[in-house]
């Protein structure tokens, strides 16, 4: 039985990074020729979708086999035996359900911050548009009064979504099909959800998980700057998606603790 923590999470990714160099080197690739082509104007953005869906399909797949998985030895099989055109697209449906799915809440969730925004500020924002008439410190000081109260709540409402994304991502890598993965997404905003998360094993999985994700952000963006180094960055991400996908599968199988 594998260990649902962080360290299990990042053992199990680095172990089928390994056991299959072609695979891995071959889906790096890809994503970096999509990434490259998402800068074409006009139509750069139908490979910024392409990155995103193809990104979360070959998350989906890692995550079902660390589900299936009772040690590292059966990731490393996997790994071995898989080909790169099915780890790219075998869930392609389920990812693209997700993806659309969790763009309609984003879109839910600027307007309903934006409202929020407005409703906390805009009945001073003409108080302050008067820049003419103050000094700078005097507009920092009211710009601070104005934007101080609705950007604390701003940063709860999406910190506390970030806390729960991590499960809701479990759920819906084990959807069975585009409506069902798109359905789940919107487990987002569902309350009787929220309350599922509340138990110290997802708790301390997912604070590990957020720190273990800044720093080899960080260190990837570093290292990144040099070309030298760039394609072990690019290794850091390839690995760090993995990680993500293990410990969203984690996260779903703690919610009954």
């Amino acid at each position: 039985m594998v260990s649902k923590n962080n360290l299990a999470a990042l053992k199990l990714s680095i172990e089928f990074f390994k056991s299959n160099y072609a695979l891995s080197f071959a889906v790096i690739g890809v994503l970096i020729l999509l990434n490259l082509l998402s800068y074409l104007p006009i139509i750069g953005i139908v490979f910024v979708f392409a990155y995103s869906v193809l990104n979360l399909s070959i998350q989906i797949y890692f995550g079902r086999v660390v589900k299936n998985a009772q040690n590292k030895e059966d990731v490393a099989s996997e790994a071995t035996q898989m080909k790169i055109s099915d780890f790219l697209t075998r869930y392609l449906a389920e990812a693209a359900g997700a993806f659309l799915g969790l763009f309609f809440i984003a879109l839910i969730l600027f307007f309903l911050i934006f409202v929020l925004a407005m409703a906390f500020g805009g009945a001073d924002f003409e108080s302050i548009n008067h820049f003419e008439s103050v000094n700078q410190q005097e507009i920092f000081f009211q710009m601070v009064g104005v934007y101080f109260v609705p950007s604390i709540v701003i940063l709860t409402i999406v910190g506390f979504l970030f806390y729960v994304l991590p499960a809701v991502f479990g759920e819906v890598f084990m959807s069975e099909s585009f409506n069902e993965a798109f359905n789940k997404s919107f487990l987002l905003l569902k309350p009787s959800f929220w309350k599922k998360t509340f138990n110290k094993s997802y708790f301390v999985l997912i604070l590990i998980w957020s720190i273990a994700v800044f720093v080899f952000y960080t260190l990837s963006v570093i290292l990144s700057m040099t070309l030298i180094l760039l394609p072990v960055a690019l290794v850091i991400l390839y690995i760090l998606a993995l990680y993500n996908a293990a410990i969203y599968v984690f996260a779903r199988e703690l919610l009954s603790e």
